[in-house]
């Protein structure tokens, strides 16, 4: 049976939703996911600001604020339907990640978004995936690891992901191996410190589109560079994740203090962060783990792959031989959202989604808050959940 999911997630740049239909065939572990559509819809104005403005400064979001954030998730998932040719009432379930930032930066109850796509649609939405590994324990990240097995796996050909989104993230996909055999996790800084860098150093008036265009034009302040390479985090052996303070608001102080005392400027900052940043992805990837002795494919995703600078300089980790996830058929912007869809899939089927071993949760679990859709699809979703975690076979858990 092919079913189609409804996969949504938030950019990492804040800009707007990546929306995703997926089409999946098979069952749990088993199900093979395709990319039937991925549509990106930008965020009015209005909202657009106001997240840039919370992310950095953690200021208050107006009443209206939530309503149109939810309209603006509403009609990607509208428009990925259309595209993919698939109605509502055709559509299983939507699956809905959350951005990857401290909480309190992003004003957005995301239940309540969840509740209003469930509303609008009729389409039974999950949400909320990592809170059930952070309730056993685990760090809630990387929570797509799972989904990004199924979406990604090849029989001859071991993939190594890197996701350049708020944080950079890596993942090691063997040839024909199983989901516990997949190894990853948070390498280092991301878009996010990049884009607060640009924030803070423009007072707001240059968008995160514009981070590459600047970085290019600095130059690389070793001494800086070479401090930041003792960072904790970059120290440390994995498993491990970006804590939210890791690269936050002291971390950045202290940068633009180093710069006025070298006398250097903005774009020697934001180049000089993108150095890092490819440097620990370079790093993250040499341990043995993620060596196979076959051929490996190095494919990159997330908002990061439109900054030419960062794309530079990650390709020199890997001798110039990278490409965008879109050769191995997941577009390099919806990868998040696609993950999504599966994650849904994965909980619907009765199967685990999180993988302990990377998350350092207690044990595997079925991941999601459920907002149920109209009673049609409701009931169809009720019926399946109920036929497959009956038993809830542990063969069929991740981890």
């Amino acid at each position: 049976m092919v079913r189609t999911l409804l996969g949504l997630s938030v950019s990492s740049g804040l800009e707007g939703v990546d929306a995703t239909a997926v089409r999946v065939e098979g069952l749990g572990l088993d199900l093979t996911p395709r990319i039937a559509a991925a549509p990106r819809i930008a965020f009015p104005p209005a909202v657009r600001d106001v997240l840039r403005a919370s992310a950095a400064s953690l200021t208050p979001a107006p009443p209206e604020f939530l309503r149109a954030v939810a309209d603006t998730v509403v009609f990607a998932a509208r428009q990925a339907l259309s595209k993919a040719a698939v109605s509502p009432r055709d559509t299983f379930a939507a699956g809905i990640l959350e951005p990857n930032r401290p909480a309190a930066s992003v004003p957005i109850d995301w239940p309540e978004v969840a509740e209003r796509v469930a509303e609008q649609t009729g389409i039974t939405t999950l949400h909320g995936f990592a809170d059930r590994d952070r309730a056993t324990g685990g760090s809630g990240r990387p929570i797509t690891a799972a989904a990004d097995f199924l979406l990604f796996r090849d029989a001859a050909e071991s993939r190594l992901l890197i996701h350049l989104g708020a944080a950079a993230s890596v993942l090691f996909v063997p040839a024909g191996g199983t989901v516990s055999t997949a190894f990853g996790f948070e390498v280092g800084p991301g878009n996010q410190l990049l884009d607060a860098i640009l924030f803070n150093g423009t007072r707001g008036k240059e968008l995160p589109a514009s981070v590459g265009k600047h970085a290019v034009q600095g130059r690389c302040l070793e001494p800086l560079l070479a401090r930041w390479a003792e960072h904790p985090h970059l120290t440390r052996t994995p498993p491990k994740t970006v804590h939210a303070e890791a690269f936050g608001r002291s971390f950045l102080l202290a940068a633009f203090d180093a710069v006025r005392q070298l006398n250097a400027s903005l774009p020697d900052l934001l180049c000089t962060a993108t150095h890092l940043a490819a440097r620990a992805i370079g790093g993250g990837c040499r341990f043995a783990l993620m060596k196979p002795d076959g051929p490996r494919r190095v494919v990159l995703s997330g908002g990061g792959v439109r900054n030419g600078f960062l794309w530079q300089l990650v390709a020199k980790q890997f001798n110039d031989s990278v490409e965008r996830t879109e050769s191995v058929g997941v577009p390099a912007l919806s990868r998040n959202a696609a993950a999504a869809a599966v994650l849904a899939a994965l909980t619907c089927d009765g199967v685990a989604g999180n993988l302990p071993v990377l998350t350092g949760a207690t044990g595997g679990r079925l991941l999601g808050h459920i907002c149920p859709g109209d009673g049609r699809n409701w009931a169809r979703c009720a019926a399946w959940l109920a036929d497959q975690t009956g038993e809830y076979p542990r063969s069929n858990w991740a981890a």
